[in-house]
């Protein structure tokens, strides 16, 4: 017989001792705004591929002479952008006991939310494919994102290219990790003359907003609307790719509703919830856009 105190942890006790589990919580999952950023289209019910045609502008007219005949014609032109929507799809299978036995947390519930997190991130990282495929670029490896590039960004769109297209209509908008909107913030609120940062910079109006209410999740510069890509990432060397663009850049086409299924596997005693989507995007105007590199590593 042990002789003392005894605690819970003797063996002898713990075994008959109740386990409280807290309520389950999902992780956290960032931002996912860039599918919703750009043109969005519906394919209509039987059909395969959407096809968006642009009419290319015609010649400047030209001055007459009176009593000259004005030969040259223009003929119509479009350019042409072809997408292809494919499925996308994820499955989760519990089975019928933990169903059963879920306490206090609701399995299917969170099961739902998880798929539709995880559908959301897949349509977000296809979307975000296309920010490298802007042939502008402003930035560049290691390079630190300051508010002359966005300057110099809505400039390029807005000037005419002498193309098809013609320039950019704003307003634009902007998608960027988080981290490069933090140098945004640096390069705006820093105001002594040792470049350092401020903290409750005393320059009343924008900087002094920003450094009081840091990143709403969609601010204003230079008439541009900047977004948290949430699911922008870093490559290897700390650097991320993100975008300024017209709404006209990109085109996201959705051929149905996201399609939610349930299938009972009884000899296994499963269920078998999916969640399944299609759709295609892809650049429609490239001088419309301009892809944003530059250093997002950690900042702390």
């Amino acid at each position: 017989m042990a002789t003392g105190i005894s605690i819970s942890s003797t063996s002898n006790l713990s075994s008959g001792q109740k386990i409280l589990i807290a309520a389950a919580r999902t992780a956290n999952e960032p931002a996912a705004p860039d599918p919703d950023l750009w043109n969005v289209e519906k394919l209509p019910t039987g059909h395969k591929d959407f096809v968006q045609n642009t009419f290319a502008r015609l010649a400047t007219a030209s001055a007459l002479t009176e009593g000259v005949d004005l030969a040259e014609e223009q003929q119509l032109v479009t350019a042409t952008s072809s997408i292809t929507p494919t499925e996308h799809g994820i499955i989760s299978t519990p089975s019928k006991r933990l169903i059963a036995r879920q306490g206090d947390s609701s399995v299917v519930g969170t099961i739902g939310k998880l798929l539709g997190i995880s559908l959301r991130i897949r349509e977000a990282l296809d979307v975000i494919t296309l920010y490298d495929s802007f042939t502008k670029s402003i930035g560049g490896a290691g390079s630190t994102l300051d508010v002359a590039y966005y300057r110099g960004a809505n400039a390029f769109l807005m000037t005419d290219p002498g193309a098809a297209y013609g320039p950019a209509m704003p307003p634009f908008k902007s998608s960027l990790h988080i981290e490069q909107i933090s140098d945004i913030i640096m390069d705006i609120s820093s105001t002594n003359d040792k470049g350092a940062t401020q903290v409750g910079a005393t320059q009343p109006g924008l900087s002094q907003e920003m450094l009081q209410a840091w990143w709403k999740a969609s601010d204003r510069l230079y008439g541009t609307q900047i977004f948290h890509g949430g699911n922008i990432t870093r490559d290897a060397s700390s650097d991320s790719k993100g975008c300024i663009a017209s709404n006209d850049s990109m085109t996201l086409v959705h051929a149905v509703d996201a399609d939610p299924t349930e299938e009972v596997d009884n000899s296994m005693r499963i269920v078998e919830y999916g969640l399944f989507q299609v759709w295609g995007e892809a650049q429609v105007v490239d001088a419309h856009g301009v892809e944003v590199y530059s250093n997002s590593a950690a900042t702390v």
